[in-house]
């Protein structure tokens, strides 16, 4: 079996998306995948998979730049895409949904640096691009959505983050969150704050709406290779609406904080 890259959940359902970029689609109950979107050997590397917000449909974003999006009820047979577009000339790092609309947006690289990009998946594919913002120097690596506030989180190979309004299509804010390539961001529930990680292991934590530096970790997940941006750092992020922080590391370790009540200080822990 090939060495799974990427994995999503919802409560009955999971996906994962393989190094040989294969995906399959699973049910708890069920020894066996009950869908297999790609066959192995056929596809780039998948960078990322992710469930929309109603889990009637996923999509596969991959390392040679395209996005692919499915119906959660295809199975064996019919597992066609109704969206397959090449969206990042050189690779598509992450995508989020943009709530129920038709609405995606993308995070990667591309040779003009348009990195950060809006697709309308109703339209064709050749008007499907909405609005692309040229930003983050060698491409973006991740990207998050506050529903809420309809704010639009990137994090970049420079260790810069961008936030865009998804309303206005515009860029809203630029600052340099790390010294070494973000490699995943996480929302707060609440909508309070946001956490980035980092490929030297760091992990920060910033205010939404302010965008200051509220908490910061040093070190947590220190690297584990001489080799850069291979096998470094943070590797995934999430915060429970507990403000439980719950982070892996590439050093093989998964970490549980709790979060104090935010206020104006900020504390750096060892």
């Amino acid at each position: 079996m090939s060495k799974i890259t990427r994995y999503d959940m919802l409560k009955e359902q999971h996906l994962t998306g393989s190094q040989d970029g294969s995906v399959s689609l699973w049910e708890w109950g069920h020894q066996n995948a009950v869908a297999t979107p790609r066959s192995p050997g056929t596809f780039a590397k998948v960078t990322r998979v992710r469930f929309s917000q109603h889990g009637n449909k996923f999509g596969v974003a991959d390392s040679d730049g395209h996005l692919s999006l499915f119906q959660v009820a295809c199975r064996d047979g019919t597992a066609r895409p109704f969206f397959n577009y090449q969206c990042h000339s050189k690779v598509t790092a992450d995508f989020v949904f943009l709530g129920a609309c038709s609405l995606v947006a993308t995070a990667g690289h591309s040779s003009e640096g348009r990195n950060v990009a809006l697709w309308d998946t109703l339209l064709p594919q050749s008007k499907s691009l909405v609005q692309a913002f040229t930003c983050h120097d060698q491409g973006a690596s991740s990207v998050i959505l506050a529903p809420q506030h309809q704010l639009l989180i990137s994090g970049g190979k420079k260790g810069d983050i961008n936030i865009f309004d998804v309303r206005q299509r515009q860029q809203r804010h630029r600052f340099q969150a790390h010294e070494s390539p973000i490699k995943c961001l996480a929302l707060d529930p609440h909508e309070e704050f946001f956490v980035s990680g980092a490929g030297d292991g760091d992990i920060k934590v910033w205010g939404l709406t302010v965008h200051s530096l509220l908490y910061s970790f040093p070190g947590e997940h220190p690297r584990s290779s001489f080799f850069k941006n291979i096998g470094q750092g943070v590797t995934q992020l999430h915060v429970d609406s507990a403000g439980r922080l719950f982070s892996c590391g590439a050093d093989g370790s998964m970490k549980v904080r709790q979060l104090p009540e935010r206020d104006c200080v900020v504390h750096t822990y060892y």
